[in-house]
C-alpha cells in the first residue's frame, strides 16, 4: 500500500529577502487565474509618493496597481470586499512608506506581493514576485498585508478554499493599466 504524499509546502519569500514569513495555511493555493472584479480602480498616496488601488482584470500576467483576484470568484461579487481589503492596506502602508520616496529623493520601485485569503479571513502563504530593488521598499509592502493580521471573512457565497491575490505597490513611479 503506498503511502500518501506529504502535503506541499507554503510559498515563502525570496531566500535572500530580509522578509518574515507569512503564516502558512493548512490549504493548498490555487494557480488559476479566471473570474476577476471590474471596474475598481483607486488612489493615490501622498501626493504621487505611491500608488496603491483595485485594479482588474486580474490574471497572473503582468503586476498591475492595487489587488488583482487570482483565483475563480465562482461567480461571487468581491467588490465590496475588494473595497474594504484596499482601504485596510492602504491605512496600513500611508504610515509604512519609507522617507527617501519623499522629496527631495523620490525613490522609485515597485512592488508585487501574492498571497492567499482563508475563509475566515486569515492570511495564507505570501510571496513576494516582485523586488523593488530596495528592502525598505520592499518591508513597507510585505508589511502592510501582514500588519493587518487578519482580513474579514471570505463572503459566505464563496465557497472556495481561499482566495488568491496579487498586490502592486508603485513608489514613484507611473502605473500602465
Amino acid at each position: 500500500m503506498p503511502l500518501p504524499s506529504a502535503p506541499k509546502p507554503a510559498p515563502q519569500p525570496l531566500a535572500d529577502s530580509p522578509l518574515p514569513s507569512a503564516p502558512k495555511p493548512n490549504l493548498a493555493t490555487t494557480q488559476s487565474a479566471h473570474d476577476t472584479m471590474n471596474g475598481l480602480t483607486h488612489g493615490n498616496l501622498h501626493a504621487g509618493s505611491g500608488n496603491y488601488g483595485i485594479s482588474s482584470p486580474g490574471s497572473a500576467g503582468p503586476l498591475q496597481a492595487g489587488t488583482q483576484i487570482l483565483s475563480d470568484t465562482q461567480g461571487v461579487d468581491f467588490s465590496a470586499y475588494m473595497r474594504r481589503l484596499h482601504d485596510d492596506i492602504q491605512r496600513n502602508w500611508n504610515p509604512l512608506i519609507p522617507e527617501e520616496v519623499q522629496a527631495p529623493l523620490r525613490k522609485k520601485g515597485i512592488v508585487g506581493i501574492r498571497f492567499t485569503i482563508l475563509p475566515d479571513g486569515k492570511i495564507g502563504a505570501m510571496t513576494l514576485e516582485f523586488k523593488s530593488g530596495d528592502v525598505a521598499l520592499d518591508r513597507a509592502a510585505w508589511s502592510a498585508i501582514t500588519s493587518e493580521g487578519n482580513f474579514p471573512p471570505l463572503p459566505k457565497e464563496f465557497h472556495g478554499p481561499l482566495l488568491e491575490l496579487r498586490c502592486g505597490f508603485y513608489y514613484n513611479t507611473p502605473i500602465d493599466q
